[in-house]
């Protein structure tokens, strides 16, 4: 699963969170079902990572 800062394409699930218009690939929308994108700093560096049920990244 990845990030990116673009326009939304045509098979993208749309959706507003929190205020946030967010658009999904639809061939990865089930896998974002109870998922959290935070921002955390460890040892290891500083970034997001995706949380939750289907932790995978």
């Amino acid at each position: 699963m990845g990030l990116a800062l673009d326009e939304p394409q045509d098979k993208d699930v749309v959706e507003k969170i929190n205020g946030i218009r967010v658009s999904i690939d639809e061939r990865v929308v089930d896998y974002t079902k109870d998922t959290t994108i935070d921002y955390q700093t460890t040892s290891q560096g500083q970034g997001l990572v995706f949380l939750g049920q289907n932790e995978c990244c």
